[in-house]
């Protein structure tokens, strides 16, 4: 009577199959995972930056956290706005966290830089600079800006 199965070579080639396949699946998951990474703290610091223009937009056009500056640079946030409550601490010290507070991992830095006259008489443009440094292997220090303007009314 004759029984019909696997030989071991067959077995060990399907397991060194399944193996390469299961390699790559692994492999896209790391990547998966450090572009979601990568996705999260770019949307948090865009957040947190249209968050400072929004709230620098509120503002009375002659409010002292929309003194202008002279050349790009000079940061904002000052003593003044951290006790007006713009901001944690002074220059690039304003560091938070992804809710905008100082509790948690504090990974963000929010600035700002004011422009008077620009593009135009009667109008300001205010620069807000977002910087963390990237989580992962690498480190990584990554930045946004957003620009809008501020208008005289």
């Amino acid at each position: 009577m004759r029984e019909d199965g696997l030989t071991l070579v067959e077995v060990l080639v399907a397991l060194a199959i399944l193996s390469v396949g299961l390699l790559g699946v692994a492999l896209m998951q790391i990547t998966s995972i450090s572009g979601n990474t990568f996705s999260r703290e770019m949307a948090v610091a865009t957040g947190l930056g249209q968050d400072m223009l929004e709230k620098l937009n509120a503002l009375s056009y002659g409010d002292s956290a929309l003194t202008g500056s002279v050349s790009p640079g000079t940061a904002h946030p000052t003593a003044t706005d951290v006790s007006n409550g713009l901001a944690v601490d002074t220059g690039t010290n304003n560091i938070i966290d992804e809710r905008g507070l100082t509790a948690g991992p504090a990974i963000y830095t929010r600035t700002w830089n004011v422009i008077d006259n620009a593009p135009a008489t009667n109008m300001k443009t205010i620069t807000v600079t977002v910087s963390w440094t990237e989580r992962g292997a690498t480190l990584t220090t990554r930045l946004i800006t957003i620009t809008g303007v501020k208008v005289q009314s």
